[in-house]
């Protein structure tokens, strides 16, 4: 659903911005990087979309049986943020979204890293009278520290604001960029986004 995967990269960009400002301890003072230094970033987003057809529905469960193009099937609960429940009908086609947003920044030397995570949780639903649709998903945006990165197996080790130690691989072009300009010791603010959306066509006649 568009609607949903707009609202969710406006809330990404948000938080995106809440990092390059900065995600430090609103007690510390402010830390700034030296005159014309430029701080490492990336951001990546990708947004996968699955065609499926409406098989079978169950007015009293709320609940959708879908078959995809791929011969695959599956079900689905329409829960009450689906607001045009009875305007689904078996033979319809619906679009499944599945959207994942990544932005990373480096925060100036000195700053005081912020021990929380943030998160905005999201929903969206389609207006009274038109197609049934609805989006779901989940911004969050936490600082963490480095603590060894492996150019060569494309890897990151990092300690989150809890204080546990994670090793994750690194697969895209710009998070291996983004390994070569980072070091043990810097302070990263992360924002990660993702959002599942549903999206109701009718079926051609």
């Amino acid at each position: 659903m568009k609607i949903a995967a707009i609202s969710l990269t406006t809330a990404f960009m948000v938080l995106a911005a809440g990092a390059q400002a900065g995600g430090t301890d609103p007690q510390a003072p402010a830390a700034t990087a030296p005159a014309g230094t430029a701080l490492p970033s990336m951001q990546r987003e990708k947004l996968d979309e699955v065609s499926a057809t409406v098989t079978a529905i169950d007015p009293k469960t709320r609940m959708i049986d879908l078959k995809a193009d791929d011969g695959s099937t599956g079900a689905y609960e329409a829960g009450p943020e689906v607001k045009n429940f009875d305007k689904i009908h078996v033979g319809d086609k619906v679009v499944v979204s599945y959207y994942r947003g990544l932005a990373a920044q480096v925060l100036p030397p000195g700053t005081a890293a912020s021990k929380s995570v943030k998160q905005i949780d999201l929903a969206t639903s389609a207006q009274p009278g038109t197609k049934p649709g609805v989006g779901i998903g989940t911004a969050l945006n936490a600082t963490v520290v480095i603590e060894k990165v492996d150019t060569k197996a494309n890897t990151v080790t990092f300690k989150r604001p809890d204080g546990v130690s994670r090793t994750l691989p690194v697969e895209s072009d710009e998070g291996k960029a983004f390994l070569k300009k980072i070091k043990a010791g810097d302070k990263v603010d992360v924002v990660y986004a993702e959002a599942v959306a549903v999206e109701v066509r009718s079926a051609p006649k």
